[in-house]
């Protein structure tokens, strides 16, 4: 099978966008603006052909993929080109990453994953949350969320606002930026820290020209906060790629969190904010707002 990848433009957004409408896609590799920010982290490329879009990437030097884009109907034929395309074409074996559940069901009820082996990929769970639960903190499961929310604005009333960013606050957002990464990059278990600023950078550069929205927190006129997410009307999901918060601020996570997807993202039904990356701090955090449910991934190998 002959399939000519490109690189991942800003250009291609719109393509990328009319074919993740193909399929309810939840997890956060099915959509656009996460494949810009880590394609240079992957070296992701893409093709596309009658039925489906599909996504190579390097691992470790060795040729993967991401699931093809493309109708439920249609994922069997498009699994089963995509792998001729490794096995004939690259002659390497066929390997599968961030396999979402729906997605895995469909490829075995086909009996396609029989000469496969499979993983479970705990750390790359997406966090699957209510939106209007976020927006509103109410429950008694989330209040110790209204709490710290409170407390915020009790203490920095008068000091603080929410702002919606656009391209004339790139300069600010980068400074910020930068001195957030300073403070962490000895934290960095995955090495990947250096790669994100790559593609959050990357959004600077073709601001206006990708689908996203970046809000941001002011306290006492200077930048402390900044989230950037995007949105599938198709599924009514927030996808929220990048949150950083100045922690010397109690409850500022609290506060960007909810005005983000209040100004933002207010036809929101539910909210994907990515995964832990197996960081226990990081799972506590995402497990105490209360998540709907984990959007599973499994890895496959071709025996």
């Amino acid at each position: 099978m002959s399939l000519q990848f490109h690189e991942i433009t800003p250009e291609s957004a719109g393509l990328f966008a009319s074919y993740e409408a193909m399929r309810p896609i939840y997890m956060s590799e099915g959509h656009f603006l996460n494949q810009f920010i880590w394609k240079k982290y992957y070296h992701t490329r893409f093709a596309v052909d009658d039925i489906a879009l599909y996504l190579l990437i390097d691992v470790q030097g060795n040729p993967g993929a991401f699931l093809p884009l493309c109708t439920a109907e249609n994922l069997p034929n498009a699994f089963l080109r995509f792998q001729d395309y490794f096995n004939d074409t690259l002659h390497a074996p066929f390997h599968l990453y961030l396999t979402d559940r729906m997605s895995f069901d469909i490829l075995t009820h086909a009996g396609l994953t029989k000469r496969y082996d499979y993983e479970d990929d705990r750390n790359s769970y997406d966090y699957i949350y209510d939106a209007e639960k976020l927006k509103t903190l109410s429950g008694r499961a989330l209040h110790k969320k209204k709490n710290h929310l409170n407390n915020f604005l009790r203490e920095y009333e008068g000091r603080f606002e929410y702002v919606t960013l656009t391209c004339e606050n790139t300069g600010e957002i980068r400074r910020f930026h930068e001195k957030w990464l300073d403070e962490r990059r000895i934290y960095d278990r995955f090495s990947c820290i250096d790669s994100e600023e790559e593609g959050v950078f990357d959004i600077f550069e073709n601001c206006g020209k990708l689908p996203c929205k970046i809000g941001g927190v002011r306290i006492d006129g200077n930048l402390v906060a900044y989230t950037i997410g995007s949105y599938a009307p198709s599924i009514q999901c927030a996808f929220i790629h990048i949150e950083k918060a100045d922690v010397a601020y109690n409850g500022l996570y609290n506060y960007i969190n909810q005005q983000f997807l209040i100004h933002e993202f207010p036809d929101a039904v539910i909210v994907n904010r990515e995964d832990d990356l197996g960081q226990e701090n990081l799972r506590q955090a995402k497990m105490s707002y209360r998540p709907l449910r984990l959007e599973e991934k499994y890895n496959l190998y071709q025996k």
